[in-house]
Order: structure tokens, then C-alpha cells, then sequence
């Protein structure tokens, strides 16, 4: 084997290194968002079901005409649990949309680690790899660091619309 074919083995493994490692560190991310999605989720349902019991004690307390206070702390309760339900509802759909992005890339790392895995068995199987089976190679990795480049640049403009909508949820909290 000449130097250059050990040059390009080299390299081909260096990318195949660094594809693999995005890969785990991919897997990772979405483990971790299934996680706290699975959270609160549970989370959800511990409120939708408290909710459930002061509406029956609400109720209760209602039909018997009496306790007036109490009937005005289970509303309230009832009001922050309401709120809370909520709340867990809309961050919960948001983790949901986070975890199909990474899920989505996750896939594009392993079709492209795949791809080259193919490229490189078939240069391989020659004994040989030629300039342009090697420079094949090259743009396909190319061509995947820049789709992972557009994928960061819409999480980066979804992080941006968050900031600006949650500024105005707490103006429009503020101004209540």
C-alpha cells in the first residue's frame, strides 16, 4: 500500500470516528428529552387529577350550601391547578417537537454513516482507493456537515422565536 492509500484510510476513519461519535451524542440527546417529556407527562396527569378531586369537593361542598370559605379556597386551587394543567400541557407539546427534530437527525447521522460505510466497503473491496472514490467520500461528508449546519441554524432561529414569545407572554401577564 502506498502512502497516499494510507493517507485516505486514515481520513475515511477519522470521519467515520467523528460521524459515529455525533451519532451517540444524538442518541443521548433524544434519550434525555424522552425523559423529561415522560416527566411531565406524569406530572400532567397527577394535576388533571387532583383537578378531578377538588371539582368533586367543590361540588360537594356546593350542593350543601354551607362553607363559603372553603368554597372559595377549592376555587382557587382548582384556578392554579387549572393553570398548572396548562402549563404542562404546552411545555409537554414542545418537548414533543424537539424530540421529532433530534429523532430526525438522529436518522440523517445514520443514513449518512451508512452511505459512506457503503462507499468505503466498495472502494475497499478493490484493495485500492482511487482519487475518486476517495473525493466521493469527501463530498458526501461535506454535504452532511452542511445539512447538520442548516438543522443547528433553525434550532438556533427556534430559540430565538421562544425568547420573543415568552418576552411577550410576560408582558401580556404583566399588563393584566
Amino acid at each position: 500500500m502506498n502512502k497516499a492509500h494510507l493517507c485516505r484510510l486514515r481520513q475515511i476513519h477519522e470521519i467515520e470516528k467523528q460521524i459515529h461519535f455525533e451519532k451517540i451524542k444524538q442518541e443521548s440527546v433524544v434519550k434525555k428529552y424522552h425523559r423529561v417529556n415522560n416527566f411531565f407527562h406524569v406530572c400532567f396527569i397527577h394535576v388533571q387529577f387532583c383537578m378531578f378531586l377538588l371539582n368533586v369537593s367543590f361540588l360537594a361542598i356546593f350542593q350543601e350550601i354551607i362553607g363559603n370559605i372553603s368554597g372559595k379556597i377549592l376555587q382557587g386551587l382548582i384556578l392554579i391547578f387549572g393553570s398548572a394543567s396548562i402549563f404542562l400541557k404546552v411545555i409537554e407539546k414542545h418537548l414533543f417537537k424537539k424530540i421529532q427534530k433530534h429523532e430526525k437527525q438522529k436518522t440523517l447521522i445514520e443514513s449518512q454513516i451508512n452511505l459512506i460505510r457503503n462507499m468505503v466497503s466498495k472502494a475497499l473491496s478493490s484493495n485500492e482507493i482511487s482519487e475518486g472514490e476517495f473525493e466521493k467520500i469527501l463530498f458526501e461528508t461535506e454535504k452532511y456537515r452542511k445539512q447538520v449546519e442548516t438543522y443547528k441554524s433553525f434550532e438556533e432561529m427556534d430559540l430565538e422565536i421562544d425568547k420573543i414569545l415568552s418576552k411577550k407572554s410576560e408582558s401580556f401577564v404583566q399588563n393584566k
